[in-house]
């Protein structure tokens, strides 16, 4: 058991789906080409006035391909939920219901992981500010996921 939807922000379930695909395709497309771009001049990232501060290159470069590539897969599973919607398909759904609650727990755990590395004197608005927007981000997420989990259980059930 869990929580039944029959609308999704005022549309049909089917409509929210397409709309949360299209949104979610275009902030992925957009996080692919600046992640990608910024992987091949990962210095423009970085604020190089202190020295002490300056982190190893190629680790920011790593973690810049890692976000091109989930990017990537998000744009291509969130064109797949929409194809999926309009086409009635609800085993197309999968990809990007699993994708998604994994990327909410990376998020989560690299959030915390944030927050305890620069947990010390003088960061309590930083740490605020993290679990504040991690907080609201987890939330929008869990949304979009009940969303299309409830269109894709509604798909289930006409097609048996």
């Amino acid at each position: 058991m869990g929580v039944e939807m029959t609308n999704c922000c005022g549309f049909s379930l089917k409509h929210g789906t397409i709309i949360i695909g299209v949104v979610q395709s275009i902030v992925a497309f957009m996080f692919l080409v600046l992640a990608a771009a910024y992987a091949d001049n990962p210095h423009e990232l970085i604020d190089i006035s202190d020295p002490s501060i300056v982190p190893d290159l190629t680790v920011l470069k790593t973690v810049l391909i890692i976000i091109a590539v989930g990017s990537a897969l998000q744009c291509l599973f969130s064109i797949l939920l929409i194809f999926a919607a309009e086409t009635n398909r609800p085993r197309l759904l999968m990809p990007w219901l699993l994708l998604n609650p994994a990327a909410l727990f990376v998020y989560i755990v690299t959030t915390l992981i944030a927050i305890v590395y620069h947990t010390g004197t003088n960061n309590t608005i930083f740490i605020v500010g993290h679990l504040l927007f991690g907080f609201l981000v987890t939330l929008i997420v869990c949304f979009k996921i009940l969303c299309v989990w409830n269109f894709y259980k509604h798909q289930r059930s006409l097609n048996f």
